[in-house]
């Protein structure tokens, strides 16, 4: 395994690949990558007529060509076809969680330097969200961090949807309605978790003929 600058002409898209992104995170991503370069490296393999085939960074090569970079650092793997994909999906999937106390006190930090709304483009927080972070009083955050410590015992799973505006709407409204309920029953320390729990077990019991 060796670190190789590639030209961006010779780096291939797999065809193959799994992993998306939508055009907010893009957008995201592309402020990160116009504010401080690329500095994660791709990681790619070698194919029979000379190209590498990108198994992780699809998404950046795709920006990189936009933005019209001619080479990316790319960690270049001698793999058969079965081990590429595995290892595309272990980068995909493999990651850890943000310790919220830890994570609360660098963003502090960083909005002491930083504009907000400079923070806004490159983070996924929204403006109101990051507000929301640099008001929190010890009482909350205490709270967080019990919630936090909860979850990471329960060793809890995450699970991504993709939805259109109308039924992101209906839902965020049904889990909201929820809300009370979820709170108190259910061992789930996150609570919008919880709710959806409840909704799909309120749907399987009474629908159990179906």
């Amino acid at each position: 395994m060796k670190i190789v600058e590639l030209p961006i002409k010779n780096l291939r898209e797999a065809p193959w690949n799994a992993n998306r992104m939508n055009e907010e995170m893009m957008a995201h991503l592309k402020e990160s990558i116009r504010r401080y370069g690329l500095v994660t490296n791709l990681v790619a393999r070698k194919l029979a007529d000379n190209s590498y085939e990108v198994l992780s960074g699809n998404q950046r090569l795709k920006l990189l060509v936009e933005m019209g970079f001619k080479a990316a650092p790319c960690v270049v793997v001698k793999l058969d076809d079965a081990h590429a994909r595995l290892l595309s999906q272990a980068l995909n999937h493999l990651q850890g969680v943000d310790d919220i106390g830890l994570r609360i006190e660098l963003l502090r930090e960083v909005l002491k330097a930083i504009p907000e709304e400079e923070v806004a483009a490159i983070l996924p927080d929204t403006a109101s969200s990051l507000r929301t972070i640099t008001s929190m009083n010890e009482e909350t955050i205490a709270s967080c961090l019990q919630n936090f410590e909860k979850a990471r015992q329960a060793k809890l799973r995450h699970l991504q949807f993709q939805l259109t505006d109308d039924q992101l709407e209906i839902i965020q409204e049904a889990l909201t309605r929820l809300m009370p309920e979820a709170k108190e029953k259910g061992d789930n320390p996150n609570v919008r978790g919880n709710a959806l729990y409840l909704l799909s077990k309120f749907y399987l019991e009474n629908n159990a003929d179906e």
